[in-house]
């Protein structure tokens, strides 16, 4: 929905391509969730939600952010849509390590990382890519560095070179804050919703 107007920084957090384009297409899909009938299908609001949320963390709107993206999580685990609760956990999760929330947002990494690997191996990269990455900037890069290698190992397994050379980034970017002389990663091409989580 909005990954195309998202990339990622040095520090391999989320960032608008274009500020302007962003906060206009996150208007849109507030206005579309306005708009919803009562009726509405409730997967749609959830879908819708989430988005708003990532496009808002990625715009630095971290209270907005929160909102919308457990109000995602909320509906999500109503509808027993546990491969949904894990990816958008892992949203809310970074929207609380962007806002700060270090403790908030270890605990919901935790938790979908271990749904993750009970209920969704297929999401468990994407699971130990996240948490590593909270790791890092938490300081405790022995632990970042040991979730960074098992999500390599399962990406190489699946062969997707954007994923890949995500994981790669991740890892460099360990090495560099351990004082380490590993090579830059080569740019990474990797869309912004596959790098945080599956669309779904």
């Amino acid at each position: 929905m909005l990954d195309h107007l998202i990339t990622h920084d040095a520090d391999l957090r989320m960032v608008p391509t274009d500020r302007d384009e962003l906060t206009s297409a996150v208007g849109r899909l507030h206005e579309e969730l306005r708009a919803l009938p009562e009726e509405t299908d409730p997967a749609r609001v959830r879908l819708l939600t989430r988005w708003i949320g990532i496009g808002r963390m990625c715009l630095g709107d971290h209270e907005e952010a929160r909102t919308s993206l457990r109000q995602s999580l909320d509906l999500a685990a109503v509808m027993g849509n546990t491969r949904a609760v894990v990816a958008t956990g892992l949203n809310l999760a970074d929207a609380h390590r962007y806002a700060g929330d270090v403790q908030t947002a270890d605990a919901l990494y935790r938790s979908a990382l271990t749904s993750a690997r009970s209920r969704h191996p297929e999401l468990l990269d994407f699971a130990l890519q996240h948490t590593g990455k909270h790791l890092m900037e938490r300081g405790d890069l022995a632990d970042a560095r040991t979730h960074l290698q098992e999500a390599m190992r399962l990406r190489i397994t699946k062969g997707d070179r954007e994923l890949i050379e995500s994981t790669q980034a991740a890892l460099d970017r360990v090495e560099l804050l351990a004082g380490g002389t590993r090579p830059s990663a080569p740019p990474r091409t990797t869309s912004p919703h596959r790098s945080i989580s599956p669309q779904s």
